[in-house]
């Protein structure tokens, strides 16, 4: 049977050395063309391939049906179809049936549970079923090849697994990241809440003082308080509770250091679109708090007029510069000359930032600038 030994493949071999006489398709000189050349084309091909034929539907496969069949192999050789696949019998008869009724069957992807190496096995497979016919065009066989899709089918599903598991991950990370901004807006209400209540102890306090000086301590001391709770009020409000819009917030802290509406046509608040993590805004907020009331206090005596300008603006080099100037009598205080609590206090809080303070007598006035590094927020 020279057409079945095609490429020397291994099962042109089998098939050749077969007893096929003990079979009902008999021996392979009696075999019909339409059977000697579906085997030439199998052997031939790298693809799995298979042919069942005859009433019995007897199996002859090529090497790389071979490969699927495992263990089964080769005595499944030339055995009926459905004792070969007894296991998956029932996914396989309706397709049979079908194909030796005449009607060619296209699987695209079936999964078969087979049992082909000692174990039950989830495989998947695509193939067609083509009905193969005598003259006369009664059926007499089946010509299969077929593609085992198992690999590529597990691990799409492990793919998909990968994916619904970071989707999962990715999800309860942002649960966990939108917890983590509840709970931070939380802990800024909470710490805003204490700070008034610190606040209202000063006030309640400060109301009893007799004396002056005594009694403008405790005011200053409630001023720098306000400051840092004004920072803590705008982080519970933020979408970001850990950043502090400061264009916003210098110029509600200027209006509120302005208690007047005299004091309030003075401020002049100029601030770029800036915004800052909470432990450096705090510390500009006490800066801009000790330099705007010293202004307010002591740079206009006698009700003179004059502009009171707060500005915070982008430099070069990724620099910040802060300025608060004044077109008054100039440093006429004790505060103003360097001597007293304020100033210490901008000092403590400019070193916190890493920046430079610069004080000095203008032609107009007096002012006080720090400049320090722009803060890269991720």
């Amino acid at each position: 049977m020279k057409r079945v030994d095609a490429s020397g493949q291994r099962m042109a071999a089998l098939v050749r050395g077969h007893d096929w006489s003990s079979t009902p398709l008999g021996s392979t000189d009696t075999w019909p063309e339409a059977l000697k050349l579906l085997l030439s084309i199998m052997m031939g091909s790298h693809q799995p391939m298979f042919v069942v034929w005859g009433d019995e539907h007897r199996i002859i496969y090529n090497d790389g049906y071979a490969e699927i069949l495992a263990s089964k192999h080769p005595a499944a050789l030339g055995m009926p179809f459905f004792d070969v696949w007894h296991e998956i019998r029932a996914d396989l008869e309706p397709i049979v049936a079908q194909a030796m009724a005449g009607e060619s069957v296209f699987m695209d992807d079936i999964e078969l549970l087979m049992q082909r190496k000692g174990f039950p096995e989830e495989t998947h497979f695509s193939f067609s079923y083509t009905p193969v016919r005598e003259a006369d065009g009664q059926v007499v066989g089946i010509f299969c090849p077929c593609v085992e899709t198992t690999g590529f089918v597990m691990s799409q599903r492990q793919l998909l697994e990968r994916e619904r598991d970071l989707s999962e991950a990715l999800a309860m990370h942002q649960t966990l990241l939108e917890e983590k901004d509840v709970l931070l807006a939380e802990v800024n209400h909470r710490v805003k809440n204490s700070l008034q209540l610190v606040v209202s102890a000063l006030s309640l306090q400060s109301r009893r003082l007799k004396d002056p000086a005594t009694k403008a301590a405790f005011d200053q001391a409630i001023s720098r308080v306000r400051a840092i709770t004004s920072v803590h009020e705008r982080l519970y409000k933020s979408h970001n509770p850990l950043v502090v819009e400061m264009k916003a917030y210098l110029e509600g802290l200027a209006d509120d250091l302005a208690v007047t509406p005299e004091m309030r046509e003075r401020m002049k608040v100029d601030v770029d679109g800036i915004s800052m993590r909470t432990e450096r805004a705090i510390p500009l907020a006490i800066i801009v708090n000790e330099l705007v009331t010293n202004c307010l206090k002591y740079a206009y005596p006698a009700d003179r007029p004059g502009p009171i300008v707060l500005s915070l603006l982008k430099g070069s080099d990724d620099m910040l510069e802060l300025t608060v100037a004044d077109e008054g009598v100039g440093m006429l205080t004790k505060e103003e000359s360097g001597g007293g609590l304020g100033t210490r206090l901008v000092a403590t809080m400019a070193s916190q930032l890493g920046a430079t303070v610069d004080r000095s007598t203008t032609r107009d006035g007096f002012k006080v600038s720090l400049v320090f590094s722009r803060e890269e927020l991720t």
